[in-house]
């Protein structure tokens, strides 16, 4: 009865008192699991930055800077998407990895466009050069940039009024309005002139392969880069070329600066017997990727055109070539780079980080990175014949191209 009484009377006095003391209690071991979750928290963070002070410096300081910002800046907004974005840039940018870049989610909507061969643009191939100045190293026929008279080698100064010195080449370029029917002003420095073009973007597309006969048996197939729509095509130029008598080939990857890994594989195959090893990759750890060919080669006897400007994928097509004895190479020692770069989604923003992730390796285990590919008989152009792009080079110019058929009627 005392038992049932002391439980189920909510206002008997020693009721009180009991439930006062277990409220007690309660607060007491809630302080106790509140204080050692902070202490845990505080030796877990401790323990992060001091195993990994870089992380947390970096962690540390870009809050910071972001909160100076907040309080200080005067025009200061809530949307930080732009602070954000150029933090990433200057991340990849801080890393070294000259090709490292960071690409907004527009950004690289646009590049997935180029790299299909079809896009509203103005019709040009850029690259950095040693130098550090935007150069122009090709000019597409039937766009608005070959109408206006840009040349390949003409080097990119201004963009609607915007000096190229001190940026990087996504972030110049950008300056490009490429929506359709918009004029845009370029400086451009050819020699020791500069000279100021109007272009006018347009739908454009991009060639990925050209091919024709240059003898009654000799056939010739131009790769301009790896991407699109590249290795149907080339399959697609070697039935036809085959249908129209081709005995021997001269493959042209001179000034193909690279693209897809999975499209310079598909190529590779091509010309090689099945299970041959076409390069491997290894991962800083040392962990190695073995890429083997999965179909039958093709028996012809082939020469391969390179250059200063057949770089990346090039030089993985090359290298499997060369060491398999599968072609000729005529021309001059490729431009070494033996690096591969992945691209990772950034889900904050939409974009993508492009970095260095793997080094590729020959049949024959050699990185060409920093050293390139020496040919197996060098040729090199005029000072006339350097002046044009490998698209516009008159035959009659072109000493690697002659050296080629040369070796092939041999």
């Amino acid at each position: 009865m005392y038992d049932d009484y002391e439980t189920n009377d909510f206002f008997g006095k020693r009721s009180v008192r009991r439930r006062v003391m277990i409220l007690t209690a309660w607060l007491l071991s809630l302080l106790i699991v509140a204080s050692a979750t902070f202490l845990l928290t505080r030796h877990f963070l401790r323990e992060r930055y001091e195993s990994d002070p870089e992380e947390g410096l970096l962690i540390r300081t870009v809050r910071d800077a972001r909160n100076v910002i907040r309080d200080h800046y005067f025009y200061y907004t809530d949307d930080e998407t732009a602070l954000t974005e150029a933090a990433l840039k200057g991340l990849a940018e801080a890393t070294g990895d000259d090709y490292a870049e960071y690409f907004t989610a527009e950004e690289y909507e646009n590049l997935q466009k180029q790299n299909q061969g079809s896009f509203v643009g103005i019709g040009i191939l850029t690259q950095m050069n040693d130098e550090g100045s935007v150069e122009i190293i090709e000019v597409y026929e039937n766009t608005p940039a070959s109408e206006a008279g840009l040349q390949a080698g003409d080097i990119l100064v201004e963009i609607n009024g915007v000096d190229a010195e001190g940026k990087d080449l996504a972030t110049f370029l950008s300056n490009l309005n490429a929506q359709d029917g918009i004029e845009n002003t370029l400086l451009i420095r050819r020699g020791d002139e500069l000279m100021t073009f109007t272009v006018i973007p347009r739908e454009v597309r991009t060639p990925t392969v050209s091919y024709r006969m240059l003898t009654d048996t000799i056939g010739y197939i131009r790769v301009m880069k790896f991407h699109g729509e590249c290795v149907e095509e080339t399959k697609n130029a070697i039935e036809q070329l085959r249908n129209s008598g081709m005995k021997s080939l001269v493959f042209d990857l001179r000034d193909n600066l690279g693209g897809s890994l999975n499209d310079a594989l598909d190529i590779a195959d091509i010309f090689l017997p099945r299970d041959y090893v076409i390069t491997s990759l290894r991962t800083r750890s040392g962990e190695e990727t073995v890429y083997k060919t999965q179909t039958g080669g093709l028996d012809m006897r082939m020469v391969l055109l390179v250059n200063g400007m057949s770089a990346s994928a090039s030089e993985l097509v090359a290298g499997a070539w060369k060491d398999h004895g599968a072609a000729y190479l005529i021309g001059t020692r490729t431009y070494g780079k033996g690096i591969v770069q992945s691209y990772f989604g950034i889900s904050e923003t939409g974009g993508m980080l492009k970095i260095t992730t793997e080094a590729y390796y020959t049949p024959s285990g050699v990185c060409v990175h920093g050293e390139g590919i020496e040919p197996n008989q060098v040729v090199t152009l005029s000072e006339e014949g350097q002046r044009y792009s490998i698209t516009t080079l008159p035959f009659e110019l072109d000493t690697q191209l002659q050296a080629a058929i040369a070796y092939l009627e041999d």
